[in-house]
């Protein structure tokens, strides 16, 4: 770094704001992901699916800006520059790990590729794109017999969240005995009530023991499905925190100082993303 003072330089108060904004979209929709549930928080899903892939975007063209500065002496882009990095999460990742790789960054939290992981990231890279994901539900009105393959909860739930239930709940003793309380609750209060929802596959709950049931086992898709989520945006953390501590520091770029701070609290243990219920810190 060198010797002015990077807080009066338009370039980096805007990427000061970007960074902040990035750092809370994608704390809300990590928050979000951790109570939607398919009786009255579905309307957090898409809250999670809008802050998560604007917040994931964002970070990522961050990561970008930043490469360029390095490589321009630190020069930010225009505009229409930052605009032909795309909005396909899918290829801006991948972007992220071509200049993780060109400056061979030491990372402590390396890019995630398992089957969830790469899920999450198709289903919010559907969603950001608005003729598949933003507007399905407006794309379904006046047409019924349309395809739902799109509907942003319909396909989480599908590809993400019951490959969370397979490695997490699917088989163990907590199924069981949520199983167990589902019963119960059916010949309980079953006589003498009435339910009437909808999961998030579209499939009708009503009755007790159903309901209680997919309450049970969307506790375990709240928990992981925020948790594997982080781990994307962790990832994408390290790789801003080294690219500009290099650029800031080795390179003497005061544009690219102190803005991984904003993105910090990410950069945890897995116990404690697993554990933490409201982002950002």
């Amino acid at each position: 770094m060198s010797q002015q003072d990077p807080f009066s330089s338009p370039d980096w108060q805007a990427l000061a704001r970007e960074s902040k904004l990035a750092r809370q979209l994608l704390g809300n929709g990590a928050t979000a992901l951790g109570t939607a549930n398919y009786a009255d928080k579905k309307g957090d899903y898409y809250v999670a699916f809008f802050g998560l892939s604007i917040g994931i975007e964002r970070l990522a063209k961050l990561i970008l800006v930043a490469d360029y500065a390095i490589e321009s002496g630190g020069k930010v882009p225009e505009q229409k520059i930052v605009s032909k990095f795309g909005h396909r999460l899918e290829e801006l990742l991948d972007a992220v790990e071509t200049i993780e790789k060109k400056y061979t960054l030491a990372l402590e939290f390396p890019r995630p590729v398992d089957d969830i992981a790469q899920s999450i990231v198709s289903c919010l890279d559907s969603f950001a794109d608005a003729r598949r994901g933003r507007y399905a539900n407006f794309d379904t009105l006046g047409d019924p017999n349309l395809k739902t393959e799109f509907e942003p909860i319909q396909k989480w739930w599908s590809e993400v969240a019951e490959a969370i239930l397979a490695r997490h709940f699917y088989g163990t003793k907590a199924e069981k005995g949520v199983r167990a309380r589902a019963q119960l609750f059916e010949a309980v209060m079953g006589p003498i009530s009435m339910i009437r929802h909808t999961a998030e596959d579209g499939t009708p709950l009503t009755d007790i023991e159903t309901a209680s049931y997919r309450t049970g086992a969307t506790a375990y898709v709240q928990k992981y499905g925020r948790y594997y989520a982080l781990v994307i945006v962790r990832w994408l953390s390290d790789v801003f925190q080294v690219l500009t501590n290099y650029g800031c520091y080795t390179k003497d770029l005061d544009v690219l100082f102190g803005h991984y701070e904003h993105f910090q609290t990410y950069r945890v243990e897995n116990e404690f993303l697993k554990t933490r219920k409201r982002w950002p810190l």
